[in-house]
C-alpha cells in the first residue's frame, strides 16, 4: 500500500468584518464612513465604492498634516472599500473585485500595521487568488494582532505554508497552534498536522495523531486511517505492533478482506505458513481471489503439506489461465508460468496419493512444451 497524503482543503468563511467604525476616526472621515455604511446597508455597493474613493482622493489637494487631520488617508476609509470589493465579489464572482480588495487590505496595514481585521480579510482574498505564500503571512499576522486569538487563524496559516510546500514552516505554525490552542485542535486540522509529518518524512512524530485519527474518524475515512496506520507499523518495522492491530481490526471489522489480507502477508513475511493460509482462507470466503492470490492459496497449501488442496487451485489457476474467453484479459498467462503451474499440479497429486492425476498432469506439462 502506497502512503496515502491527505491534503485538506479549507472552506474559509471569512466574510467581510463587522463594518465597526474606527475608534479615532476623523470627524470627516467618520461622515463618509456613516454615509458608506448606509449605502452598503441599501446594497447600494458601487455608490458606496464611489463615495470611499472620491473621499480618498481629496487628499491629493492638501498637505499631508491636512490630509491626516481631515482623515483623507486613514486605514479606515481603504478596510472599508476592501469589504465593498469583497461584497461585489461575492455577488458576481469576478477575481478583479478580489484583487481591487487586495489593494486596498494592503494600503490600510500599510498604514495601521496592527489592524487586524484588514489582515484577515487580506488572507482570505490572498487564499480566494492562490497566492498561499501571502495568505499565510496576512493570517499570521492577522493572529499577532488580534485581540481575540482565534487558533483557526493559526491553522489556516499552516494549511497555506503545506499549499506551498513549505512544510518546515507549517510544522512550526502548528506546533504554536498546539500549545497555544490545544482544545481547539479538530480532527480534521489532525489530518493536516499528518500530512506536514509525512511531507516531512516524520513518520515516527505522526504515529500519535495516525492512532486518534484511526480510532476516532468515522465511516470510510476511518477505514483509510486504519490502513494508512497499519502500513506505518509495518514501515517502520514495530512487527508487534502490526501484528497486534491487524488482529484487532479482522476481529472488530471481520468482513473487510483488506484486513486479512494484510494479516496474510504479516504472517507469511515471519514464515508462519499456517497462520497465514488461514487468514488466505477467510479472505477468500469473503472476495473472489486473483490468480496470483490463488497461486498463493496452491503454495500455501502444499507448503502445509495438504496437496489434494493445492492441486484444486492449480487446477482452478490453470482453467482460468487456458480459458480462451478470459485469455486476453488475463495478464498472468505466459508459458513459463504455465508450465510451472502444471509440474506443481503433478506433485500436488504426487504428494497426495494420486500417480494417475499426476501422470496426467505430466503429459499435459509435454503437450504444453510441444505447443511452445
Amino acid at each position: 500500500m502506497k502512503q496515502v497524503l491527505f491534503l485538506v482543503g479549507v472552506l474559509l468563511l471569512l466574510l467581510p468584518l463587522p463594518l465597526q467604525a474606527a475608534p479615532d476616526l476623523p470627524f470627516a472621515a467618520g461622515l463618509c464612513v456613516n454615509k458608506a455604511n448606509l449605502l452598503i446597508r441599501e446594497e447600494k455597493i458601487g455608490p458606496a465604492i464611489a463615495l470611499l474613493e472620491a473621499f480618498e482622493a481629496k487628499q491629493q489637494g492638501f498637505d499631508p498634516q491636512t490630509a491626516a487631520q481631515k482623515g483623507y488617508d486613514h486605514y479606515y476609509i481603504d478596510f472599508l472599500l476592501g469589504n465593498c470589493f469583497l461584497l461585489l465579489d461575492q455577488k458576481e464572482k469576478n477575481p478583479e473585485y478580489v484583487k481591487r480588495a487586495i489593494a486596498a487590505f494592503s494600503r490600510a496595514v500599510e498604514k495601521n500595521n496592527s489592524f487586524s481585521p484588514a489582515w484577515l480579510n487580506l488572507a482570505r482574498c490572498c487564499y480566494e487568488l492562490a497566492d498561499m505564500a501571502r495568505a499565510a503571512a496576512a493570517f499570521a499576522k492577522g493572529y499577532e494582532t488580534s485581540l481575540e486569538k482565534k487558533g483557526e487563524y493559526l491553522y489556516y496559516a499552516a494549511v497555506c505554508h503545506t499549499a506551498t510546500q513549505n512544510y518546515g514552516q507549517a510544522l512550526a505554525v502548528f506546533n504554536r497552534l498546539l500549545a497555544d490552542h490545544p482544545k481547539e485542535i479538530t480532527l480534521e486540522w489532525k489530518e493536516t498536522l499528518v500530512n506536514i509529518f509525512f511531507s516531512l518524512e516524520k513518520y515516527a512524530q505522526a504515529l500519535p495523531w495516525l492512532q486518534e485519527l484511526a480510532e476516532n474518524s468515522v465511516d470510510k475515512k476511518k477505514k483509510t486511517w486504519q490502513e494508512i496506520l497499519l502500513y506505518q507499523y509495518l514501515t517502520l518495522k514495530m512487527d508487534k505492533k502490526a501484528l497486534e492491530y491487524a488482529l484487532f481490526l479482522t476481529r472488530t471489522d471481520p468482513l473487510e478482506p483488506k484486513w486479512w489480507k494484510a494479516l496474510t502477508h504479516i504472517h507469511l513475511d515471519k514464515n508462519r505458513l499456517e497462520d497465514g493460509l488461514s487468514s488466505l482462507i477467510i479472505y477468500s470466503f469473503i472476495t473472489p481471489l486473483s490468480q496470483q492470490e490463488t497461486t498463493l492459496m496452491a503454495d500455501l497449501y502444499l507448503a502445509c503439506n495438504i496437496p489434494l488442496k493445492a492441486a484444486e487451485y492449480y487446477e482452478t489457476w490453470l482453467e482460468i489461465a487456458t480459458d480462451e474467453k478470459i485469455k486476453p484479459q488475463n495478464k498472468d498467462v505466459d508459458p513459463d508460468k504455465i508450465q510451472d503451474r502444471v509440474a506443481k499440479l503433478s506433485q500436488a497429486y504426487l504428494s497426495g496419493g494420486n500417480p494417475a492425476a499426476a501422470q496426467k498432469a505430466l503429459d499435459r506439462l509435454q503437450k504444453t512444451a510441444r505447443v511452445q
